[in-house]
């Protein structure tokens, strides 16, 4: 039977809100940081049992035991089989799904693997062309880009030449045609193709999973008669509609801050970033769509409007109020000015506050204006008919709010201070969506017996030592090298527990193929067991220097357990002169070694030789190891 690619399944799934799709069935209510709880609609559930994990696209139920992805919900509640609900959440996401059973299908999968190479050689190409242009490095240091940020957000330059990438891309066996594909070159009137961004300073443009899909290119000759920015158009990977600029790297920050900043432009991002404020994505190169305000509904309820002061700025804020709005997210207006009241905007703000910018920025979100008040102070008033058109554009606001405790919270609000009705008559909304709801009376849905994690045996400390490297990615990289394919193949763990093993190994997998940790991908990944312990972990974040320093210490005492794991072996053995010199040398390795080397040093996390002691120190496990 012909049936949808895994890639395809894997797409559809990262750009479906599983809480968004239950929520057609069950109102759910936020609980934490990006996770959401509502009545489970397979039992009979008289209080809140069922947990959603938009970031690990799963839900369950502690009470009856339902549980599973996006698509299982949707055939567990519509009664459909697994073909059919893929279909269904594909249409409720407007996801365009290939159609089965037609040779597209090869070309389309060839396509999108020749545009994913081609941008991957694109990015490389224009940040190693940066440091060759003066001009390029004049203007990223006049803008007081640090080297790391540039890297960081891959920043590079194309130079001003109509064959520069045509020319490497051929040395490394793709066509003209094939960079036109791609949106990296264009056809020129003389039927002759060449490169599409040059002399600009480029800006690789990413997907959620961290995949550069398309750029954004900055003229730096102003005397040009060219557009300021130029932009990949749509391709096989890149829907302009539906990804923001640096949400990839935000992703993580956006929860932990409870709010999302956004942005105009590429280097207001990349300022406030640098400076500390990482809760930022810009919407670059496009409107704000409704996907987008869907996507950013998955991280947080609450966003911050930072846009320019002019005209276009203006529309841009009023344009994105009505957007996030009926996603549930309650937007703020922020506009930021100098002293003397000219309006400037975030990346001018970053530079001309210095070292305090970020305590300085933070400090005007403190003063931002709710969106009702900003568009009543903005909007005329004064006679009945423009109060009367007034009421009638926020209530053609409010009738798309999902909520209905916060939508019926707005319209008295409305009615309070203009004296109109609390309701929306007169108001249609712009399209009629289907509503579910399960009154909870539903049979029960029989659950099979799953095997329990067997949580008394698993020590505390390991729990918390995994859950802090999937939760901090500047651990991500220490880890890889810690745990690599050498100590894993080594045979010897430091876990009492097999499956925080497969957890951490099968997480350090992922960052190793995909340069990050994808928890949705992480827990699809994983057998059911080390899968519920991934969702037992709790919301707790740490700052990069408490993590790496939590991060140290943990792996030494997990040295040390391990060294007494192996000496207590050692005891139910007959004892000969051999094992007791092995059980003593453990016994000196695990207190007089590890012990004596965390003590001598007052903040491992300052002390540059602590990590290579502690790689040495595995090695010797190792070698303990073959002895036993």
């Amino acid at each position: 039977m012909v049936f949808y690619s895994d890639e395809t399944i894997q797409e559809l799934k990262q750009q479906a809100n599983i809480a968004d799709i239950i929520q057609q069935f069950v109102p759910l209510k936020r609980s934490g940081a990006g996770r959401f709880v509502g009545r489970c609609p397979f039992h009979n559930d008289h209080s809140p049992s069922m947990n959603v994990n938009p970031q690990m696209g799963i839900y369950k139920c502690f009470a009856c035991g339902a549980g599973g992805d996006v698509f299982k919900f949707i055939m567990e509640h519509e009664k459909l089989d697994f073909k059919a609900a893929v279909e269904w959440v594909a249409n409720a996401t407007n996801f365009v799904l290939p159609v089965l059973g037609k040779p597209e299908s090869p070309e389309v999968t060839e396509e999108r693997t020749l545009v994913r190479e081609l941008n991957d050689l694109a990015a490389d190409w224009f940040v190693e062309q940066l440091p060759k242009s003066e001009k390029a490095l004049g203007y990223i240091a006049s803008r007081h880009l640090t080297e790391d940020t540039r890297h960081f957000f891959k920043v590079g330059y194309a130079p001003d030449g109509r064959e520069g990438f045509l020319s490497y891309a051929a040395k490394h066996g793709f066509s003209p045609r094939q960079l036109v594909e791609a949106g990296l070159a264009i056809e020129r009137e003389n039927g002759g193709i060449a490169d599409k961004f040059r002399d600009r300073l480029m800006f690789a443009i990413e997907n959620l999973s961290g995949k550069v899909v398309a750029f954004g290119g900055r003229i730096l000759d102003k005397e040009k008669k060219a557009p300021k920015y130029l932009n990949s158009p749509d391709t096989a990977l890149y829907k302009k509609g539906e990804i923001l600029y640096g949400l990839s790297k935000s992703k993580s920050e956006i929860p932990k801050a409870g709010s999302v900043i956004l942005v105009e432009g590429y280097f207001d991002l990349i300022s406030l970033y640098q400076a500390g404020v990482k809760n930022v994505v810009a919407v670059s190169g496009t409107a704000l769509t409704e996907k987008h305000a869907e996507i950013l509904s998955r991280y947080t309820k609450s966003a911050y409007l930072v846009f320019d002061g002019d005209e276009a700025g203006r529309k841009a804020t009023n344009r994105t109020i009505e957007i996030v709005l009926p996603q549930g997210i309650i937007p703020k207006i922020v506009a930021l000015s100098r002293p003397n009241g000219e309006k400037i905007d975030p990346d001018n703000f970053v530079n001309e506050h210095g070292a305090s910018a970020a305590d300085d920025f933070r400090s005007e979100l403190s003063h931002a204006e709710d969106w009702f008040d900003y568009l009543a102070r903005i909007t005329p008033t004064e006679t009945v008919e423009d109060r009367a058109a007034f009421v009638t554009h926020i209530k053609s606001i409010l009738i798309h709010i999902r909520d209905r405790e916060l939508q019926n919270q707005y319209l008295r609000l409305v009615a309070e201070r203009f004296g109109s009705e609390a309701n929306f008559a007169g108001i249609q909304p712009e399209k009629e969506k289907r509503k579910f709801y399960d009154d909870g009376n539903s049979l029960p849905a029989e659950i099979p017996a799953e095997e329990q994690v067997p949580w008394q045996a698993i020590p505390k400390m390991e729990l918390r030592f995994v859950s802090l490297i999937i939760a901090s990615p500047s651990l991500w990289e220490p880890a890889s090298v810690f745990f690599d394919l050498d100590f894993a193949s080594s045979g010897v763990s430091l876990f009492a527990s097999e499956l925080l093993d497969e957890l951490l190994g099968t997480a350090l997998a992922e960052y190793t193929e995909n340069k990050e940790i994808n928890l949705m991908r992480l827990h699809d990944a994983l057998s059911p067991l080390p899968a519920q312990i991934l969702e037992s972990f709790g919301e707790e974040t740490w700052e990069p220097a408490a993590a790496q320093k939590e991060f140290l210490e943990s792996l030494a005492e997990l040295e040390i357990r391990t060294a007494e794991r192996f000496r207590d072996s050692l005891k139910s053995r007959p004892m000969t002169a051999e094992l007791v010199q092995l059980r003593l040398a453990l016994h000196a390795f695990a207190s007089k070694t590890i012990r004596a080397r965390v003590r001598e040093s007052e903040d491992v996390s300052q002390d540059a030789t602590f990590f290579k002691d502690l790689l040495d120190y595995r090695e010797k496990l190792i070698e303990f190891s073959g002895k036993l």
